[in-house]
C-alpha cells in the first residue's frame, strides 16, 4: 500500500496541523533506532503465538480460555487502562479525535480488538500451530498491495496477480497439512488467514491518522473503541476463566495485555509515522523465524508443555505464501 495522496492543491490546513492537533514537531529518529524499535517490538510479537497456544490449545490437560474467552481477557484490562490514559491524562486531545473521525476510529477498533483476535484464536484454539499461525501473518504485505489497488486505483501489475496467486496458494496447502484425512482443520486455516486482512485494513486506515495526532493517542483510542464491546461480555466470558487461571495463566495474560498490546500496538503506529505503511508490513517477515525458534528452543526446554510438529506440506505451503509475498512486494520500484 501507498500512502493516500495529498491534496491536489496545496492549501493552508490549520485544523489538521501537527501543531494545531497537539503533536509537537520532531526530528525523524535515525534508522538504527527504527530497526532496534522494529526488532524489539517483533521479539514480543512472535512469542505472543507460543502464549496463545498454551492459553488455547496446551499439550496437556484443558485449556484455559476459548477464542472468545481469550479476547475478552486480553483486551479488557487494556481498554480501561486506555480509556483511563486517553480520557483522563489525553482528555481534550482524545475528545477532538473522536469528533473528527467516529467512523473511522470505530472502525480501526473492531478490526484490531475483536475481528483480528477472534480470527487468530480460533484457527490456533483449533491447533494450527504458533509457527504456522505467524507465517499467516505475513500474508499482510500482500493485503496491503490489494487494498491500494482497490482504494487508491493502484495499477494490477502481473507482479501482484501472481503474488496474490501464489500467497493463496500456500494457504490452501497449510490447510491440506492441518487435514491430510479430510477437511475438517481446513476451515481453522482459512478464518486465521482473516486476521491479517483485519489488521491490514487497520493499518491502512491508521496511516493517514499517524500525519495529523499521536500515534498512541490513535492506537489507545482504537483499542477503546474495540474493546468496550467486550467489557459487557466480561462477566460472563473471560472473568470466569481469568479467576481459574494458576500463576503461569496469569503472567502470560499480564504479557500480552501490557507488553504486546499497550506497548506493541503503539510502538507499531509510532512506526507508521515514519515509514510507508507498506514498508511496515515488510517487517511482519519477522515473525515467523523468530516463533519457529523460540518455540524449537522452548520444545526442548520444557518438552513437557511445546511439541515441535510441522508437517512437510505445511513447511511447503508457507514457502510458497513467503515467496508469494516476496513476489508482490519486494520486487516493486520504490519511489
Amino acid at each position: 500500500m501507498t500512502p493516500a495522496p495529498a491534496d491536489p492543491v496545496p492549501v493552508p490546513r490549520p485544523a489538521s496541523s501537527p501543531a494545531a492537533s497537539g503533536v509537537p514537531a520532531h526530528r525523524a529518529p535515525s534508522g538504527l533506532v527504527i530497526a532496534g524499535a522494529t526488532f524489539a517490538l517483533f521479539l514480543v510479537w512472535s512469542h505472543t503465538f507460543l502464549a496463545f497456544e498454551v492459553l488455547l490449545a496446551p499439550k496437556s490437560g484443558p485449556a484455559p480460555f476459548d477464542w472468545l474467552g481469550l479476547t475478552v481477557a486480553r483486551f479488557s484490562p487494556v481498554t480501561i487502562l486506555c480509556a483511563a490514559w486517553c480520557f483522563g491524562v489525553k482528555r481534550r486531545e482524545s475528545i477532538a479525535i473522536v469528533r473528527a473521525h467516529p467512523g473511522r476510529l470505530l472502525l480501526c477498533g473492531a478490526l484490531a480488538v475483536p475481528v483480528y483476535n477472534a480470527a487468530l484464536y480460533y484457527g490456533m484454539e483449533h491447533h494450527v500451530a504458533g509457527p504456522i499461525a505467524s507465517l499467516l501473518t505475513t500474508l499482510s504485505p500482500l493485503y496491503l498491495l490489494i487494498l491500494g489497488t482497490v482504494a487508491l486505483k493502484e495499477r494490477l501489475t502481473w507482479r501482484k496477480g501472481i503474488g496474490l496467486a501464489l500467497g493463496l496458494t500456500g494457504v490452501v496447502l497449510i490447510a491440506k497439512g492441518k487435514a491430510p484425512t479430510g477437511a475438517g482443520f481446513a476451515l481453522p486455516v482459512v478464518v486465521l488467514a482473516l486476521a491479517p486482512l483485519a489488521w491490514s485494513v487497520h493499518t491502512f486506515l491508521s496511516k493517514p491518522m499517524t500525519r495529523t495526532h499521536s500515534p498512541v493517542l490513535w492506537t489507545y483510542l482504537a483499542l477503546v473503541t474495540g474493546g468496550l464491546p467486550l467489557l459487557l461480555v466480561l462477566p460472563f466470558h473471560g472473568g470466569p476463566q481469568i479467576a481459574a487461571l494458576g500463576t503461569t495463566g496469569v503472567l502470560l495474560l499480564a504479557y500480552l495485555a501490557l507488553f504486546a498490546t499497550i506497548g506493541g500496538f503503539a510502538l507499531w503506529t509510532w512506526l507508521l509515522k515514519y515509514l510507508p505503511a507498506s514498508t511496515v508490513g515488510l517487517t511482519i517477515f519477522l515473525n515467523p523465524p523468530l516463533t519457529t525458534a523460540g518455540k524449537w528452543v522452548l520444545s526442548r526446554v520444557r518438552p513437557d508443555a511445546f511439541t515441535f510438529s510441522i508437517t512437510p506440506l505445511e513447511w511447503v505451503g508457507g514457502a510458497v505464501s513467503l515467496v508469494g509475498v516476496a513476489v508482490a512486494v519486494l520486487g516493486r520500484r520504490r519511489v
